[in-house]
């Protein structure tokens, strides 16, 4: 006779609802990775994009906007110090606000494509490819 307590053993369907919570919880990591990663203007600049230089950006342009400064503004970016004028910051605030915005939308995509999954497919299921492709879809890289 044996000492098993099958009633303990884990069913496919209760596996499958694991591994699709993981699958959530990684692409909620990748998509934070690829938002607060940075982005590169059409000039080559590269931006911090982490919730810090965003509301620093959108001050900046509020501030801009309201007369609170004037043109140009010191702005140091990774590789030194630029003064920029209004156009050029609300043109960087634009760039940071529409890359936060593609990686939230990549993430929804893929979020709906992991809620699709059946249960066989969740464990080969790729999510840095899939938010990748997503996020080029979207415009972002």
């Amino acid at each position: 006779m044996s000492n098993i307590d099958f009633s303990q053993q884990i069913s496919p369907e209760a596996k499958a609802a694991k591994a699709r919570v993981a699958l959530f919880a990684d692409l909620a990591r990748i998509r934070w990775e690829a938002e607060t990663g940075g982005v590169t203007l059409q000039d080559g600049t590269a931006l911090p994009s982490d919730e810090v230089s965003a509301r620093k950006l959108t001050s900046a342009v509020t501030s801009l906007q309201n007369s609170m400064v004037s043109e140009p503004v010191a702005w140091k970016f990774p590789g030194g110090w630029q003064d920029l004028t209004q156009a050029q910051i609300e043109a960087a605030a634009a760039a940071v606000a529409q890359h936060v915005q593609a990686c939230f939308s990549a993430e929804r995509t893929v979020h709906q494509q992991i809620d699709a999954l059946t249960d066989a497919q969740v464990p080969g299921f790729d999510v840095q490819a899939a938010f990748g492709a997503a996020l080029a879809g979207q415009g972002g890289a």
